[in-house]
């Protein structure tokens, strides 16, 4: 359950993640410096499986993590597994490059997996998506230099079709900024409920919000763990 924004511009991108989640999960850990493969990298960490479901690199490459297949058009089954999705991000952030990722992703073995939907963004490339419907695998790319995925496993349809109704909203006010997206992750259109963006329900809500924005080199992750509402103070990282 989980909303991502992207806006794009000459020098790179910003992006915007909520992550909703049951308040039985464990809390997050917030993101830190990490390697792999001599790569560095940011990420937050998953409390109950030690995964995670966004991260950025050195190369100003970024991957977020949705839930859940059908984002992007296809359909498949739905598939009950033993691996964590979140343990599939460090196994591809080791890249330099939006097309190295979706090399790996060729290459790498899903059947462990529920359906899922990746985001991989890279400045001056389109954004790869990356989708496994627990059937078969697919690649996809987005070249609009904005646009927004909403997974849920609460009523479905209903819940994206609600925010993407919000983002149109939005977007017909004149041209998408970096300050327009931020305001819709933090909107509550149509209420304060399971179906906006800033979600809130009775079991569950928006536990954190994650804003990216890659330029010049340099990779900036600002995130806060807590729904974008809430106004409690976040961290800022960067990279290199």
């Amino acid at each position: 359950m989980c909303t991502l924004s992207w806006i794009q511009d000459n020098a790179g991108y910003e992006l915007f993640f909520n992550r909703d989640e049951k308040l039985t999960r464990k809390k997050a850990k917030p993101p830190q410096l990490a390697e792999r493969e001599a790569v560095r990298f940011l990420a937050p960490t998953d409390g109950d499986f030690g995964g995670t479901w966004i991260a950025t690199n050195e190369f100003g490459i970024s991957i977020c993590l949705l839930n859940g297949a059908n984002l992007t058009g296809s359909c498949g089954a739905d598939r009950q597994t033993a691996r964590s999705r979140g343990l599939l991000l460090p196994e591809l952030i080791a890249s330099p490059s939006v097309a190295s990722v979706c090399e790996r992703v060729r290459d790498t073995d899903f059947t462990v997996f529920a359906p899922f939907t990746l985001a991989v963004l890279g400045p001056g490339e389109p954004v790869a998506l990356a989708e496994w419907d627990g059937l078969t695998k697919a690649v996809r790319f987005q070249h609009e230099r904005c646009f927004m995925l909403a997974s849920s496993s609460f009523d479905t349809q209903a819940v994206r079709a609600s925010r993407e109704a919000e983002f149109r909203r939005i977007a017909s006010g004149g041209p998408l900024d970096a300050k327009l997206l931020a305001a819709f992750h933090g909107s509550h259109s149509p209420s304060r409920s399971a179906y906006s963006t800033c979600m809130h329900r009775a079991d569950a809500e928006t536990v954190s919000f994650s804003r990216i924005r890659v330029s010049a080199g340099q990779a900036e992750f600002y995130y806060t763990p807590a729904a974008p509402c809430n106004r409690r103070p976040g961290l800022l990282l960067k990279l290199p």
